[in-house]
């Protein structure tokens, strides 16, 4: 229980307490530190663990565990800690959550009232998951398509771990996201500004950069199922496939870019 205490728990409460001073050192976050702001700053904090607790369930099943073992973490991190990787990633999902619960926080406190701090933050986090389409294309790049070269290289077929949590099951959530701003975007009679709201709405007007973005989804799904489903009995016309799809990738890359600048 000590190496728990000690390298985990308290790092954790040291990032909400980084978070509480930091807002109380800034005289503009400090003015609107009242019981509501408080009270409503620490209930978003529930929510956020409770995507954290889903995430270290599901790292819990990667290593043989079950959901259920989620009871049970601070004896599996000791029992782990330094032999496995687990206790790494569920410190780092756990560290994750409490970051973005002080961003999202931070636009709360900065709006000083608790119902469009809570839409500025929901508007500041879709913009910026809407454009993650781009950072899923950039781990297929890095990590998964000269992974997958050198497995059909060596023999072997692509990772389906690999093709299946990134490119689809992730890359489906962003999307998800993007056209639900689009939307929100195209119905809403709120004015493009430079509040979080408005540049919310901006992005989802841009027309020509919301369809580059869901090429790009496409091309993601499309480099994952082709690595699922693909020739199986020619390697060499399959890495050819995957190279194409992800040349096209690098375009409409470029060319999102190229629209940004």
């Amino acid at each position: 229980m000590r190496v728990f205490v000690r390298d985990y728990l308290l790092p954790w409460a040291f990032i909400v307490v980084f978070w509480l001073a930091l807002w109380l050192l800034i005289p503009p976050m400090r003015e609107h530190l009242n019981a509501v702001n408080i009270f409503t700053v620490f209930l978003l904090l529930i929510p956020f663990l409770l995507v954290a607790l889903h995430f270290v369930g599901k790292t819990l099943e990667r290593y043989g565990y079950s959901r259920e073992d989620i009871r049970r973490l601070p004896e599996i991190i000791e029992k782990t800690h330094g032999r496995l990787y687990l206790p790494k990633e569920v410190f780092n999902i756990v560290g994750d959550a409490l970051i973005f619960w002080g961003l999202f926080a931070w636009v709360l406190l900065a709006t000083g009232d608790p119902i469009m701090g809570l839409l500025s933050g929901v508007a500041m986090f879709a913009e910026i998951f809407a454009f993650f389409v781009l950072f899923v294309s950039m781990v297929i790049w890095v990590i998964i398509f000269p992974h997958s070269l050198y497995r059909l290289f060596t023999g072997r077929e692509p990772s389906r771990d690999f093709l299946i949590e990134v490119p689809i099951k992730q890359n489906l959530i962003y999307t998800a996201i993007l056209v639900a701003v689009r939307l929100i975007a195209l119905h809403s009679n709120y004015p493009a500004s430079d509040d979080l709201i408005g540049k919310m709405i901006a992005f989802g007007r841009k027309t020509e950069l919301v369809s580059l973005l869901l090429e790009l989804s496409g091309l993601n799904f499309l480099f994952s199922i082709t690595g699922l489903y693909g020739p199986k009995k020619s390697r060499k016309l399959m890495a050819l496939a995957l190279t194409v799809i992800v040349a096209l990738q690098l375009w409409v890359a470029w060319r999102i870019v190229a629209d940004k600048l």
